[in-house]
């Protein structure tokens, strides 16, 4: 009896009406034009495939798009499926953005603001004839919230204008609960999305509908089930459990409980033991083992209705880091009960037309993750809650998941602080820890990222109270940063240099790097060719910072000009940022206990920080990142200063060990493939050591000092410096103490 019938299709129709404040509904007849559509999309996706705009990602073509937001649209598609006798049937949807009505053959079922909630409505049984139309009405993004500031505000938004002009206080964007990248970021483009940009069914029952499976489950195989219901009427009934392994080999286990249906919305908790229960691990630390759990309910030996999900044992903790100052809060991410260290990534959107994202795209961008030896991805508060696939993946592989909800950027302002935005809050966010909690992979849930969490105690103890209430199995952080925690930018941001990058002494990394473009031939695919060199407006439209680019540019190649050299020095300096970042926070585990470089990808072809362009083809940085991120890795502690041919390099050789077990092998060294160094070293697990000291002269040109770690006569892990890297320039005083009072502000 239970089925469920896929909306994901391309048999739905768009088209344009003028816009009405939010509510009004009744213009359907008005559509003078309808064009083909498709779900999971957005309107600009239908409007480029009907070739009504340029496509937006090439050049400054975005602009051509803005009207868009001016409009509002409707989503129209017919329906016809067989509905049996006393079935109920059930609308639903994963993500509408961002105000929307939803109508069953001219009949309003429902309204909703916001982005990230499911919308479930029941279509009545007198509306359940064979063929139906459905039709969804979006507000354009111009029909959205402004930003409520009281006088007092307005003389400081005023002020920070003629201060910071780049970044206006009190923001439209902070009103909403919308993906805040679409507003415009240093590396995403100015496109509000509108439509419905996840997935779309239908859902048969009888009675009794289930409407959510909440799975928690601990390590010794002890798994609760708490199941929210929503019955036709009051009746008894039973429940029956098969519990398998989803991607390992094992043995059935079913499990049968009798339960009461209260009419209406209620919750039951079913509770059993799992037999020969099997931890899923991060893949780093073992195997990430998932189970599928399939739930049926049963009455009058007729199937009311039926759900699958998966989830998987494990415990995730946060403790304090070892040699940190005492009022620090805890960092170190623990995983079944061994500390972590977090070679970790931040996350940005896929695309910043989300609605086009599926399973594959998430899937090559994830091998791509765990090929770099990242073990743990932010998804970056400025974005998404992201489909589905994307979590089912990091279960799969084995990644971790730091969570953020989906705040930005608020240092001296704030987000709403009535009581209708936090009903908004509780409503959109609650929805996001639903869909989520039952995917192992995630470690951490996080309130938003780079906003003042005391100016903002509001929404932190809101969602501090969520997370309790609708989870309680996983650590909460009122934002990012937040104490304990650094978001780097006096590096590239301050112009500093990266030796500065040695300074901090945060105990976790949450935010640090580099700018680089793509290839120049990438390049060429989204810049106009005769805006190819020099760099100019386009450039700046698809994000580059130039005067940094340059700057950290020329600290490698002050003759840099051509397209080539230009692009080449670029990619050099950020992966070289990149590496001392990332190996200053290594050699000092366990005090630090984790780092996330910024960025891993893009949303739409840019110059930005990340090491995957939008085409997927991976910056130097990228395979940098791969080698720096080896759970062996040997680091080569020396001096970044100037230096001369002939003059000596010393320092001190450090063997970082993540695993859980010791290492020891054969350490050589070569500096322009002459031998310099063969020695036997060790580490015990999960340490770090110091297993020697190395000095070697400066040859005149190039200076490659490389390593090579082998074990049992295979090669575990390499590293390789050019040690005529040095960045030179000090940070002002004046850029140092503003990154440092940010920093501060933030956390």
């Amino acid at each position: 009896m239970p089925k469920t019938f896929s909306l994901n299709d391309d048999r739905w129709r768009v088209g344009a009406v003028s816009q009405k404040p939010f509510g009004a509904q009744d213009d359907l007849g008005e559509v003078s034009e309808w064009l083909p559509a498709a779900v999971p999309g957005d309107v600009r996706l239908d409007l480029l495939r009907a070739g009504k705009i340029p496509h937006p990602y090439f050049g400054m073509n975005n602009r051509a798009s803005q009207w868009v937001d001016t409009r509002d649209w409707w989503f129209v598609r017919d329906v016809e499926i067989e509905i049996e006798k006393d079935a109920r049937v059930f609308l639903v949807f994963e993500g509408i953005d961002y105000q929307s009505a939803v109508l069953w053959n001219g009949v309003e079922l429902g309204r909703h603001i916001g982005m990230f909630a499911r919308q479930i409505y029941e279509i009545p049984r007198e509306l359940q004839n064979g063929r139906a139309q459905l039709a969804v009405r979006v507000w354009g993004a111009g029909a959205l919230p402004n930003c409520s500031v009281s006088r007092a505000e307005r003389v400081l938004q005023e002020f920070g204008a003629r201060l910071l002009p780049s970044q206006p206080l009190y923001p439209d964007r902070l009103a909403t609960l919308k993906c805040q990248m679409s507003f415009g970021w240093d590396f995403a483009p100015r496109l509000r999305g509108c439509g419905i940009w996840d997935d779309a069914s239908i859902v048969q029952t009888r009675e009794g509908f289930i409407r959510d499976v909440w799975v928690k489950a601990v390590p010794d195989g002890r798994v609760n089930v708490m199941l929210s219901l929503d019955s036709s009427q009051s009746f008894n009934a039973s429940a029956r459990v098969r519990v398998r392994g989803k991607n390992f080999d094992g043995e059935t286990q079913e499990f049968h409980f009798n339960l009461h249906l209260a009419a209406g919305l209620s919750q039951t908790q079913i509770s059993f033991q799992l037999r020969q229960a099997r931890l899923w691990n991060p893949w780093d630390r073992g195997e990430p083992n998932l189970y599928e759990l399939e739930l049926s309910l049963v009455y009058k030996s007729g199937e009311l209705d039926s759900a699958v999900t998966t989830f998987g044992l494990r415990s995730i903790e946060l403790a304090p880091n070892p040699g940190a100052p005492r009022e620090e809060p805890p960092w170190t991410f623990v995983v079944n009960g061994h500390p972590e260290f977090i070679r970790g990534a931040n996350w940005v959107p896929a695309d910043a037309l989300p609605g086009r994202l599926g399973r594959e795209d998430y899937g090559a961008l994830l091998q791509f993750a765990r090929a770099a030896n990242i073990n743990l991805l932010r998804v970056w508060g400025g974005g998404l809650r992201e489909k589905r696939a994307f979590y089912d993946l990091c279960d799969e592989n084995g990644i971790l998941v730091w969570q953020d909800f989906p705040f930005s950027v608020a240092p001296l302002d704030h987000f709403p602080r009535d009581a209708e935005f936090l009903a908004l809050v509780r409503a959109e966010c609650g929805d996001i820890i639903r869909a989520l909690r039952n995917h192992p992979s995630l470690a951490l849930w996080c309130g938003g990222n780079e906003f003042n969490p005391r100016a903002n105690r509001h929404l932190v103890n809101t969602l501090r109270a969520l997370v309790a209430e609708q989870d309680g199995t996983r650590p909460f952080k009122p934002g990012s940063p937040s104490r304990g925690e650094r978001h780097n930018w006096r590096v590239w941001h301050g112009f500093a240099n990266t030796r500065d990058y040695r300074k901090d002494d945060a105990g976790f990394f949450g935010e640090f790097g580099l700018q680089a473009p793509p290839d120049s031939a990438v390049l060429a695919r989204f810049i106009p060719q005769e805006q190819l060199w020099q760099p100019g407006e386009a450039w700046v439209y698809h994000n580059a910072e130039l005067e940094k680019l340059w700057r950290y540019a020329r600290a490698l190649n002050p003759a840099a000009d051509s397209l080539e050299e230009f692009v080449h020095a670029s990619q050099l300096a950020q992966l070289r940022g990149l590496q001392v970042m990332i190996e200053h926070a290594r050699r000092h585990k366990p005090r630090v206990s984790g780092c996330a470089f910024w960025q891993f990808n893009e949303p739409w072809p840019s110059i930005c920080w990340s090491v995957l362009d939008y085409s997927r083809r991976p910056k130097p940085a990228y395979f940098k990142i791969k080698e720096l991120y080896n759970p062996v890795l040997i680091s080569f502690d020396y001096p970044l200063v100037p230096r001369a041919p002939g003059e000596r390099v010393s320092g001190k050789l450090v063997l970082i060990n993540d695993e859980l077990r010791a290492v020891h092998g054969e350490l050589r060294a070569e500096l322009n493939g002459v031998p310099v160094l063969s020695m036997h070293i060790q580490a015990g697990p999960n340490s770090v050591a110091n297993v020697g000291n190395l000095q070697v002269k400066m040859t005149e040109g190039i200076n490659s000092l490389k390593f090579f770690l082998e074990a049992q006569g295979k090669l575990i892990s390499t590293n390789e410096y050019d040690l005529n890297y040095c960045d030179v320039g000090e940070i002002s005083w004046r850029k140092a103490r503003a990154a440092d009072i940010g920093a501060r502000l933030m956390s």
